[in-house]
């Protein structure tokens, strides 16, 4: 089912959409002005405050992940191992399309394609560890030097880049998000948040989403996690093998 309506924003108008239950539908929405920064915020020529999408997508447990949301933003996967065994795989879409240096850290990180860093180990998630199941808040990972969740480094030319913009928020499961020891501090830690974590937004630059695998890392964190407040890992939690799907 697809809806396409238009009207003006400033008159109050409403619009109501009654739609049977369990129907999909696609909402087409051509406002009267352009839209204002996605930084800053603002009104248009016609007095209305018109953003595109912010970012991410909030979800319950076991419901459906979100398409992808552009067709020419690069997909990458981790293939988890628990303890030595197959766990599943991950996909993720990063968002090249608002964090393009951001976005092409974390591909190039997953393919392994800029060979050693300045420390001697690899630019690559290869082989790296989960270090910490925060359950039902973030699954973090991506320390490639010592691999304890204390280091980590960009495949720029300094260690660190700077934060890219804050344009996507942490809305929900699934969203991917780069850590950091303050700003522009960004390296290769990142986290894939459980929930919605607001105190992330200004903080933490929003680099994709999972699109596949959401349920993997739910049941990780389930089996291995610790509801008495350890976030270690009770076996190692390792990315055996990464790489870019698209």
């Amino acid at each position: 089912m697809e809806i396409s309506f238009r009207f003006n924003e400033t008159d109050g108008s409403a619009v109501t959409i009654n739609v049977p239950a369990g129907a999909g539908f696609t909402i087409n929405v051509k406002p009267l002005g352009g839209p204002v920064p996605l930084v800053g915020g603002g009104l248009n020529a016609n007095g209305a405050c018109v953003h595109p999408p912010g970012g991410g997508v909030k979800e319950e447990h076991g419901s459906i992940l979100p398409k992808p949301l552009k067709t020419g933003n690069p997909k990458v996967f981790f293939d988890m191992t628990v303890d030595g065994k197959p766990a599943g795989r991950i996909v993720m879409e990063l968002f090249a399309d608002t964090t393009p240096r951001t976005a092409e850290n974390f591909r190039a990180l997953c393919t392994g394609e800029k060979g050693m860093g300045r420390f001697g180990k690899p630019l690559h998630y290869k082989g790296s560890i989960i270090h910490e199941l925060d359950l039902d808040y973030t699954f973090s990972g991506g320390d490639i030097i010592p691999g304890e969740g204390l280091g980590g480094e960009s495949i720029y030319e300094d260690r660190y880049f700077e934060d890219e913009n804050f344009i996507r928020k942490h809305t929900g499961p699934g969203i991917l998000t780069m850590w950091n020891r303050g700003s522009n501090t960004n390296g290769s830690q990142f986290m894939i948040c459980m929930t919605e974590i607001e105190e992330y937004d200004n903080d933490c630059v929003v680099v994709g989403q999972v699109i596949q695998g959401l349920d993997v890392i739910e049941s990780i964190m389930e089996e291995f996690g610790d509801p008495s407040g350890c976030v270690r890992p009770s076996k190692p939690v390792v990315i055996a093998d990464c790489g870019q799907i698209l």
